[in-house]
């Protein structure tokens, strides 16, 4: 079940085993499903319509550093929000963060604005 091994006596190297190397896309939406159930107040379950949003994501040409972003931002306002008040339930769904998304499309924040809010999670820089 490897890849096929070029003869030692050519220089090529063989093409990846479609199976294994997934496309660009697969990968966009491998990634973001990956920060997502790694945020904070997550529940952590992928649903198909999980899935489907992150396709779409990639779709709209969603930088992914956006979306991390995105998950940032909502996970540091639920935990300020904890503070002075009961705990919110898990976040369920991924579509909970496009709002945050298309906020920080219109208005990015600045790297110390991200570089404090991953402080505020105890989070160290994300895993692009």
């Amino acid at each position: 079940m490897g890849r096929p091994c070029a003869s030692p006596s050519t220089d090529s190297v063989p093409a990846p085993d479609a199976s294994t190397d997934p496309g660009p896309r697969e990968r966009y939406v491998r990634k973001v499903l990956s920060l997502y159930r790694s945020t904070p107040g997550v529940l952590g379950h992928v649903r198909k319509a999980d899935r489907t949003l992150a396709g779409q994501l990639y779709e709209q040409r969603i930088p992914l550093y956006v979306v991390a972003d995105a998950l940032d931002v909502a996970a540091a306002r639920r935990v300020r929000h904890n503070a002075f008040s009961t705990p919110l339930p898990p976040i369920r769904s991924l579509h909970y963060f496009v709002g945050i998304v298309h906020e920080l499309l219109e208005r990015p924040l600045g790297p110390r604005d991200i570089e404090e809010l991953r402080r505020v999670l105890g989070l160290g820089n994300p895993p692009l």
